[in-house]
């Protein structure tokens, strides 16, 4: 289904616009295998704050990658059970036109499942954004 949604986003502009969330929120649901470095689990964890909480604001989202790049000492945070209500088999089938708006609540539901690491993503993220 991954895969699929992947191929998907190149040939539309509406699931472009929205592709960074969905791999953000796909990642964090599947962490043991997207989020095995803590750089890697923080960068998806920070993508579905940026993603949920400052749509649309794609200098704030790259500036994530910069922020993580070179030596950083980031401790990974725990592995958690319930990682959110919707999956990706909520947003697959959707037509071009609902895509983003299925999307959306999907990586809300992921980043309310984290809700115990928000005081840990806000501190990245302050620190990315130099407060």
């Amino acid at each position: 289904m991954f895969d699929e949604l992947n191929a998907r986003a190149w040939a539309s502009p509406v699931r472009a616009a929205v592709h960074s969330l969905a791999v953000d929120a796909y990642a964090m649901q599947h962490v043991e295998e997207y989020g095995r470095s803590a750089k890697s689990y923080a960068a998806h964890l920070l993508g579905l704050l940026c993603g949920v909480e400052h749509p649309g604001d794609r200098q704030l989202y790259w500036s994530i990658a910069r922020w993580l790049d070179g030596p950083k000492s980031i401790e990974k945070p725990s592995l958690l059970v319930d990682r959110g209500r919707l999956t990706i088999a909520d947003v697959r089938l959707s037509e071009d036109a609902a895509y983003a708006a299925a999307v959306r609540p999907w990586a809300a539901a992921v980043w309310e499942a984290y809700n115990a690491q928000h005081p840990q993503a806000r501190q990245w993220f302050a620190a990315i954004r130099g407060k």
